[in-house]
């Protein structure tokens, strides 16, 4: 679509402007990027200037600050079922990948079946991915049976702390 615009563009200009599309391309995604970038620390930083200008405003106020909890800062229990479905995303992910380059690479006009395999070597590596995902899913879960089911009573007697 780019090409066509810029073949109406050269022909009222009499100036072949496909020789530098590549480069207007590759000039706008990048200006793109680091606008976006730029923009994101800049947001970020009057985020938590914001949430820190609260919280000051708060103390000085003599009012209990509620914020965030310290729980949420916690990491979260393993679950095999969420490397599981981890593993398979990434496994799927890169099972597609590879075969959306090698079909890429085997129906051009020149096609040679090297250039197909080696273009399809790119998912060998969100497939590894996926597989050490699906790796610990398998150890998680492996860590999940050998647990006790049935706790012991010492578990639900309340300790005496000494201060």
């Amino acid at each position: 679509m780019l090409d066509s615009i810029l073949g109406l563009l050269g022909s009222l200009f009499h100036f072949d402007f496909s020789a530098i599309t590549e480069n207007v391309v590759t000039l706008v995604l990048a200006l793109f990027a680091s606008v976006l970038g730029l923009f994101s620390m800049f947001y970020l930083k009057r985020r938590r200037q914001t949430l820190d200008h609260e919280r000051m405003a708060a103390i000085v106020k003599g009012l209990h600050y509620a914020g965030v909890t310290r729980d949420v800062f916690k990491k979260p229990p393993t679950d095999s079922h969420d490397h599981l479905m981890r593993g398979l995303r990434w496994l799927f992910g890169g099972l597609g990948v590879s075969g959306a380059l090698y079909t890429y690479g085997s129906v051009e006009p020149v096609a040679d079946g090297g250039e197909a395999i080696r273009g399809a070597l790119v998912g060998l590596i969100p497939g590894a991915i996926g597989i050490a995902n699906l790796v610990c899913a398998w150890l998680c879960r492996r860590k999940e049976s050998n647990q006790d089911p049935f706790p012991s009573r010492m578990d639900y007697r309340a300790v005496a702390r000494r201060y």
